[in-house]
């Protein structure tokens, strides 16, 4: 995650999105959309366990990385029809699609728009209830401190358990040296609306009709298992798994269980 790769950069309806392409280019695709607070490089340590068999899209979300800067308060159903178009502009009728947090909810989203594109979903550590209004201390360190490494470990020690900040100290560097490279008002925009707008799931959930998994941290203090669970449950076609050991990132925790 230290290093930015040469990116491919989209047109879309809501500017153009950051993608890079990894693994088999022949073998099934799938999409990876990051969390708040990360890029394409959040999924570093899943690529190489699926490089040999997958063709890997990954994805740096409005406000983060080398994409445009979100547009506004822009909810993850938007979204969703950006990742259709990605499909489309690379040549994809048909994907896998995951996400980590936010990522997780477009994803959802994607799967509920167009189910005859979605072979499957992957939500990692993603939001299920309505945002409580809160957040606004982590909006506003996001506007003023939010390209900082010291802003960087702070997002770290909220997000990733403990054990993993103690057993990946390589991992959780890198993390924090990606902060260097986002907008802070780009990346405030994008944290407001997530974590203070978002309508939730609980009426998307049930509206699911391709497989879905949805992977839960069973240390992730900000959505915590027994609040999250009930929630999943919603969705008929869903299996959920609860990672030992994982905080509220999966990829960078237990790219293990992710891929």
């Amino acid at each position: 995650m230290t290093t930015v790769r040469a990116l491919r950069r989209v047109p879309t309806s809501v500017g153009a999105i950051a993608v890079a392409e990894d693994g088999t280019p022949t073998g099934p695709p799938v999409l990876l959309w990051p969390s708040l607070f990360s890029d394409h490089r959040l999924f570093d340590a899943v690529v190489p366990l699926l490089s040999d068999a997958w063709r890997i899209v990954r994805i740096d979300g409005p406000g983060f990385g080398r994409s445009d800067p979100p547009r506004g308060d822009v909810q993850p159903d938007g979204y969703a029809g950006v990742v259709l178009e990605l499909m489309d502009a690379l040549g994809l009728d048909r994907a896998f699609v995951a996400g980590c947090s936010w990522g997780g909810q477009v994803a959802i989203h994607t799967a509920v728009r167009a189910p005859e594109r979605v072979r499957g979903v992957l939500a990692m550590n993603t939001p299920l209830a309505p945002s409580d209004g809160g957040g606004a201390l982590r909006v506003a360190g996001t506007r003023w401190l939010g390209a900082s490494s010291l802003w960087g470990r702070g997002v770290a020690r909220s997000m990733i358990a403990p054990v993993n900040r103690r057993q990946h100290p390589a991992r959780v560097r890198a993390f924090i040296a990606a902060f260097a490279d986002f907008d802070p008002r780009a990346a405030a925009t994008t944290a407001r609306t997530v974590l203070q707008r978002s309508a939730g799931l609980a009426g998307v959930l049930p509206r699911l009709t391709v497989p879905i998994t949805i992977l839960m941290g069973a240390e992730d203090r900000l959505y915590p298992v027994e609040r999250m669970r009930p929630l999943a449950a919603l969705a008929t076609t869903a299996s959920i798994e609860v990672v030992p050991a994982c905080g509220h990132l999966a990829p960078l925790e237990a790219p293990e269980a992710v891929a």
